[in-house]
């Protein structure tokens, strides 16, 4: 979709001038040059990431279609085998919001499988995380996950709160494990079963809340509130639910198995930007990412990340592209290696 396109249609930008000024924020900064789409290299592979989805749903409903569209429309050519948004799909929890997600997301039915994790947003009345009760299950229902031979299947019946996914790229067997936001003990018990029953599976878990913008695991037991927004400091906390941050997450589940390899995941503010690589008890290197860029411009201007992995299965490639502009952002925390 070219641009003067998306600005005829896209509904729920409120005006040009803000669009406008968000493009003179991005060149002024000088942290991105004109995208080359040209495609990977033959064998590459990718997964797209949707950061912190909630102002588009909120406010500007066309940069969640701009995104889905461009995934669409480059899948075939950029091998995208799966799209993961990190939580926080809604900002309040309402109908109107899940409305929109749904409808941004439709475009891939049947095209690019997608898994979604819940963050704080979307929980509680008004997303307000007073409890864990969601209206994502009337508008992303289980049976819009299970025409997907890749879904493996939710914890609980009825509920896509915590899924599982598994695929085949390169190769290799991977295995997605999506959390609620802050997840409670079952979770990590149900999720510890799952990856035993999948001991070839190299693993990612997709959640909400876990690394924090100075690239260290979210800490409640010794940092308490100097990370802001821990799980542990929201309403959920306090009711009679268990509650899981980064660090207890890494321990109760992550470090445990040999075939962990990476975590995403939103939620925090500041740059919204995090990568931390830790080894797990078996030595394996587990590469951490926080990726979240609802603070900028207009809810986050479009900015997707893309990871992707060549043929050698030695590397993955990460770079920031954003379809509203058509470019990718070179700043250092944005286009990097990870070694495997």
């Amino acid at each position: 979709m070219d641009r003067r396109r998306f600005l005829r249609t896209a509904a729920g930008v409120a005006t040009c001038g803000s669009l406008v000024s968000a493009n003179h924020a991005i060149t002024a900064a000088g942290a991105s040059a004109e995208s080359d789409l040209t495609g990977p290299a033959d064998g590459t592979w990718s997964l797209v990431i949707l950061p912190d989805t909630q102002v588009y749903a909120r406010l500007y409903p066309g940069l969640f279609h701009l995104q889905t569209q461009w995934i669409l429309e480059n899948h075939k050519k950029d091998n995208i085998v799966y799209v993961l948004q990190n939580g926080d799909v809604t900002d309040n929890n309402v109908e109107i919001q899940w409305h929109r997600a749904s409808q941004a997301f439709a475009r891939l039915d049947g095209n690019v499988p997608y898994a979604i994790a819940l963050g704080n947003h979307d929980f509680g009345p008004n997303g307000t995380t007073q409890d864990r009760t969601t209206l994502a299950h009337r508008h992303f229902p289980l049976s819009r996950f299970e025409k997907w031979p890749t879904f493996g299947g939710p914890m609980e019946p009825g509920k896509i709160d915590n899924t599982f996914h598994t695929f085949h790229a390169g190769g290799r067997d991977y295995l997605i494990l999506c959390f609620e936001f802050g997840p409670r003990n079952e979770v990590l018990e149900w999720a510890n079963h799952v990856v035993e029953r999948h001991p070839n599976h190299r693993t990612i878990v997709l959640t909400h809340a876990y690394l924090y913008s100075d690239s260290t695991r979210y800490d409640w037991q010794t940092r308490k509130d100097q990370q802001h927004w821990n799980p542990h400091n929201y309403p959920i906390a306090h009711s009679e639910t268990t509650i899981n941050d980064g660090q207890e997450i890494w321990d109760k589940l992550v470090k445990r198995h040999r075939n962990m390899f990476m975590t995403i995941n939103g939620h925090v503010l500041n740059d919204g930007l995090g990568f931390l690589t830790s080894p797990g008890n078996h030595g394996n290197p587990v590469h951490q990412m926080l990726v979240n860029y609802q603070m900028l411009p207009v809810g986050g201007e479009a900015w997707l990340r893309i990871l992707r992995f060549p043929p050698d299965a030695k590397t993955v490639e990460v770079e920031d592209y954003s379809p509203l502009y058509d470019r990718f952002n070179t700043a250092p925390d944005n286009r990097f290696t990870i070694t495997l």
